[in-house]
């Protein structure tokens, strides 16, 4: 199945359930996502000889030589189909078409085929004995409690099977589930798991921080053009500040930039008919000005999705942001004019010009200072971040003067327990390993913590004990999730080694 065949399939399933979400439609989705998991994740198409389309009429794929037949194929995708419309109900037809069907049935049969063979190779086999004790345990073979031999070939032969073809898949359906059954047992936690789990969510903590970013820095940090004058007379200072100068001169420089409106009528430049009937519509709009309100006849008319929500409104741009042809014409207009049609490879514009910006150079003075302000400020923010750490470090009684010295406050988390990741209102993982060392004996953090461009100076404010609420079904089936992706992991190892053809010429029978 292609990634647009995926997406589309995955789109139509929202669509579907869209407003509608209960109880029942979760537990569904739920249980339908650990279904096709394989499905959506599997691609039999993209491997090699995995379009193979002469297998010969009776197989509908092979896994190193083993033939899937095409009873088998047909057999999967009757099942599938049962399953789902029983599951899903009125909603099935919307959902699902025969093209994913089929996909889904040979992506099934192909990866239990692959997890069979491993699991002979992993010496987990499905005995005799297992298979005629399964065999007799089964619910349809038996009258009045006893197992009937009369009975169990009689269904086998209504339902087109012969002992041997149900022997060998039940086989391996068995094998599966000792495969299974081992991924279940490694991913269900212990008894010592759920305590420690309990435990941690029952340990709640709520920290007091002060956010310290240059930007935010910078904003609040008044620095006057008098400091920067008198930092100027430092020679090194002044040497840094000129490199910079130097090396970044266009950034002090504005170009000419104009600010237009337009409206656009879209064609395709390779159809005559439609750049002709383009223009005809363009021609009829530019008739209606200027009497008509240009916002309005954009909003109303123009073929640009961007700008027609804005009333056909551009923004200020300088040359080289715009095709040629508009550029040339928009550039030579004066505040308030409009132009005629201006033919592009999008199609014809009606332009309005509405602000025009002169282009603009800072003075080395201006530049000069533009540049201290903010390199000076650079080390004012350098400089507090070492001395927040030197107190913390040697007295952090100091640590509140500090802070009230340079208008910086506390901001308060709310409490989090300790199974969580991430601490509340800043959602850092690096912040939450920090809190876990913080104490009422040493409430502060050691230094500043990094998380990207911030840094964080963090303090515990109080600890509690409460009753966890543990949602034990959830943990089940999470841990089911997990033992599920193990095994499919364990699959796709096997799968990548293996020899895999389906039947192309099978599939492609869905799409006609």
């Amino acid at each position: 199945m292609s990634k647009q065949d995926r997406s589309l399939f995955l789109a139509q399933i929202k669509k579907s359930f869209a407003g509608s979400l209960n109880a029942r439609t979760l537990v569904a989705i739920l249980v339908f996502g650990m279904i096709i998991a394989v499905f959506v994740l599997s691609d039999l198409s993209g491997r090699a000889g995995g379009k193979g389309g002469n297998l010969g009429s009776g197989a509908a794929a092979t896994v190193n030589g083993q033939i899937i037949s095409i009873k088998q194929f047909q057999d999967q995708e009757t099942r599938l189909s049962n399953y789902y419309a029983q599951m899903f109900g009125a909603q099935f037809d919307k959902m699902f078409q025969k093209k994913q069907l089929m996909s889904q049935a040979m992506g099934e049969l192909v990866d239990n085929a692959v997890a069979e063979q491993a699991a002979g190779q992993e010496s987990l086999f499905a005995t005799d004995a297992e298979i005629r004790a399964a065999i007799l345990e089964i619910p349809a073979f038996k009258k009045d409690g006893i197992f009937q031999s009369d009975l169990y070939k009689n269904l086998l032969s209504a339902n087109r099977l012969t002992p041997n073809e149900f022997e060998t898949s039940l086989r391996q359906q068995v094998s599966l589930q000792k495969v299974r059954g081992l991924f279940d047992s490694s991913y269900k936690p212990l008894a010592l798991e759920k305590n420690i789990e309990t435990d941690l969510k029952s340990s709640q903590i709520n920290i007091q921080y002060v956010k310290l970013n240059f930007e935010s820095f910078n904003t609040a940090t008044a620095v006057t053009d008098s400091e920067i004058n008198q930092k100027l007379t430092n020679p090194d200072f002044k040497k840094k500040v000129q490199d910079y100068y130097t090396k970044n001169a266009a950034e002090f420089e504005t170009p000419a930039q104009v600010k237009a409106s337009h409206i656009l009528i879209k064609a395709n430049a390779d159809d005559a008919g439609a750049v002709e009937k383009a223009k005809i519509k363009a021609e009829a709009l530019l008739k209606q000005l200027p009497k008509a309100d240009f916002g309005k006849l954009a909003a109303a008319n123009s073929d640009d999705p961007g700008s027609k929500a804005k009333n056909g409104d551009l923004g200020y741009f300088s040359k080289g942001r715009m095709v040629p042809e508009f550029e040339a014409v928009a550039f030579k207009l004066k505040k308030g004019e409009t132009s005629g049609l201006v033919k592009s490879a999008f199609g014809f514009h009606i332009i309005k010009v509405t602000d025009i910006k002169s282009a603009e150079k800072l003075t080395e003075t201006q530049a000069f200072l533009k540049i201290g302000r903010k390199q000076l400020a650079e080390e004012k923010y350098t400089t507090l971040s070492k001395d927040i750490e030197a107190v913390v470090a040697k007295n952090p009684a100091d640590v509140e003067a500090i802070l009230s010295k340079n208008n910086l406050k506390w901001s308060e988390s709310g409490f989090y327990d300790l199974a969580t990741e991430n601490v509340p209102q800043i959602n850092s993982a690096t912040v939450f390993k920090a809190s876990l060392d913080l104490s009422k004996q040493n409430p502060y953090s050691k230094n500043l913590i990094r998380e990207g461009d911030a840094q964080f100076l963090i303090k515990l404010k109080e600890m509690k004990k409460s009753a966890a609420v543990v949602n034990n079904e959830q943990a089940d089936q999470q841990a089911k999730q997990k033992a599920f992706g193990g095994y499919q992991k364990w699959v796709d190892s096997y799968k990548k080694q293996a020899k895999i053809e389906t039947n192309g010429q099978l599939l492609q029978s869905a799409q006609e």
